[in-house]
């Protein structure tokens, strides 16, 4: 993306900073800029107690990554739009497994969707990140093919 005519790319052109709040065995945060690569799909969340996360989704390669201090800055965690497929159906079938039989009711309850095999993934299950990472999947690849979901054209 280009700088419009008349903004020189510094802090005046921010739309949205945000410092880390955690310790520094965290790791350091990384230095996002959506200017370094168009078609991604950035997302920010700090929870209640304080911990950020990062989404980033590349729309024409179906990667992303979600990285966090409480996850360790310097590992973000790395997946792919076939991975969440995967984890997905394992989950499914995690859940099925654990409902037991007769129990197809309690199972057509449950809403086991991409954004919760993320955050298996990921590590990020409390309700408000799974609901953030819902929104992130939801945004970042509305474009592209979602896992578990087949839209039509």
């Amino acid at each position: 993306m280009a700088i419009p005519k008349g903004r020189n790319g510094g802090d005046n052109s921010l739309v949205f900073a945000a410092h880390n709040t955690h310790d520094e065995r965290c790791g350091s945060p990384p230095r996002l800029r959506n200017t370094a690569k168009p078609g991604l799909y950035h997302g920010y969340f700090e929870n209640r107690h304080g911990e950020q996360f990062d989404f980033v989704f590349d729309r024409a390669t179906g990667t992303g990554m979600v990285s966090g201090g409480d996850l360790g800055w310097d590992d973000p965690k790395v997946f792919t739009l076939a991975l969440l497929d995967e984890v997905l159906r394992s989950t499914r079938n995690i859940a099925a497994q654990v409902a037991g039989e007769g129990h197809d009711q309690t199972l057509k309850q449950l809403s086991i969707d991409a954004a919760l095999a993320l955050g298996r993934l990921t590590g990020l299950t409390g309700k408000d990140e799974v609901i953030w990472l819902r929104a992130c999947l939801e945004a970042g690849t509305l474009f592209t093919g979602r896992p578990g979901e087949h839209r039509s054209t």
